[in-house]
């Protein structure tokens, strides 16, 4: 099983990070942790559980002295309630990780969770660990023992240093068209002469770029990776301040700016801009001293990228074999899916106002007379969305034409 190096892998390696939380309003998260070994934990073993929020917040962590014990391991976390987050857990010999579980999904909710019993793998740690992000995956540069290494594809492939006229160059001992090229933050990736696209050092959590914005009277808070600036009034209104760390209430984040007498909540509820329609993933709340401005927060993409998208309906009636009828939307501006005949890939455009897709190339397979139609149909109506919903059951309705309507609604 592949091991993803993500911000909250480091954080349950190196122990806790300091949040504001708040005791009210919580639920329990319980659960028990096993390995395949049947062999008690030696002494000096530690289980460590967390769950990561928004933000890089946590919303609520455990460190349990396992020695001795047998598995399943079991624990209980109280976080605020109203959140969605992912939980990790790391199994620790001495202090070296040595079995690890991430990504487990808590669902937002006021009610206790029992995740039942969750298996750990073992796990290689790499140190000083480069988090890089590409269109098609997520892969990792770090030093193994004595070794520079890719995890990627589920290995790890040892580096050596190869000549470079500008940036750091590495490529992989037994293979040449394996490669590394750094330039900054952006990074050229090779595996087995197949090119990673859009590569860049990823963020931790804490340092990501995200705006919240409202109509009246204009105004957008930016948090950058350092600093925050706050702008209203269209614009007659700046104020700046240091990025805080980022606060959990229950059911919202808070970012509290006393230093430009601001303060940004934000609830993870859809929120549609009401000029435009256009759906962002949360709700934003901006306090300017006695005034509370209300708007929406995120980027629209972060709606649309992630888990494929199995299409329910095209054209108001169900597919024809709708189990093989799916979009993929793949950062930064890539979809790929499959009509239930032909896979296709391409590019789509997303702005403020709207969304389309741009010209997209298809397999050549020759298939039934109605799947060819459905082919036909399905890559018609992409060609005419012009912009995108999410219903109220978390469906993405795809809108266009000229009767401005559901052309194609598709689940997760």
């Amino acid at each position: 099983m592949p091991i993803r190096f993500v911000p909250l892998a480091v954080l349950v390696l190196l122990g806790p990070s300091p949040v504001i939380a708040q005791a009210a309003q919580t639920r329990t998260i319980t659960g028990a942790v096993e390995y395949p070994q049947s062999i008690a934990l030696p002494v000096g073993a530690d289980l460590h559980v967390a769950i990561e929020g928004r933000f890089g917040a946590v919303l609520g962590e455990a460190q349990i002295k396992a020695g001795g014990q047998q598995v399943p391991l079991p624990f209980t976390l109280t976080v605020a309630s109203g959140l969605r987050g992912n939980l990790a857990a790391v199994i620790r010999l001495d202090g070296s990780p040595r079995w690890i579980v991430q990504d487990v999904a808590i669902a937002a909710g006021a009610d206790p969770v029992d995740l039942g019993t969750i298996r750990v793998a073992p796990v290689t740690p790499l140190a000083f660990v480069t988090a890089i992000r590409c269109e098609e995956e997520d892969v990792a540069v770090g030093i193994l023992g004595e070794e520079m290494v890719l995890r990627a594809d589920g290995r790890e492939i040892a580096l050596r240093q190869a000549v470079s006229a500008s940036g750091a160059r590495y490529e992989a001992v037994d293979d040449p068209e394996t490669e590394v090229w750094s330039k900054g933050d952006a990074f050229t990736i090779r595996l087995a002469g197949r090119e990673l696209t859009g590569c860049h050092t990823l963020q931790p959590p804490e340092r990501r770029p995200y705006r919240a914005r409202g109509i009246e009277p204009g105004w957008h808070v930016d948090l950058g990776e350092e600093q925050v600036e706050v702008v209203a009034d269209h614009g007659e209104l700046r104020r700046a301040a240091a990025r805080p760390a980022v606060g959990v209430l229950p059911g919202a984040y808070l970012f509290d700016m006393p230093e430009a007498e601001a303060s940004l909540r934000i609830v993870e509820d859809l929120c549609r801009d009401a000029a435009t329609g256009m759906p962002y993933p949360d709700t934003a709340v901006l306090s300017l001293g006695d005034r509370v401005l209300e708007g929406c927060g995120g980027d629209p993409r972060d709606l649309l990228l992630g888990a494929s998208w199995q299409v329910t309906r095209l054209g108001g009636e169900q597919p024809e074999e709708p189990e093989h009828v799916s979009l993929s939307f793949l950062a930064p501006a890539r979809v790929a899916g499959s009509t239930g005949c032909n896979r296709f890939i391409g590019g789509f455009t997303l702005t403020g106002e709207g969304l389309a897709f741009g010209a997209l190339g298809s397999t050549l397979m020759a298939c039934s007379d109605a799947l060819m139609a459905q082919e036909r149909q399905m890559l018609d109506a992409l060609e005419h969305v012009r912009r995108f919903d999410i219903g109220a059951d978390g469906a993405l309705h795809l809108i266009g034409g000229p009767r401005d309507e559901v052309l194609i609604e598709a689940v997760r």
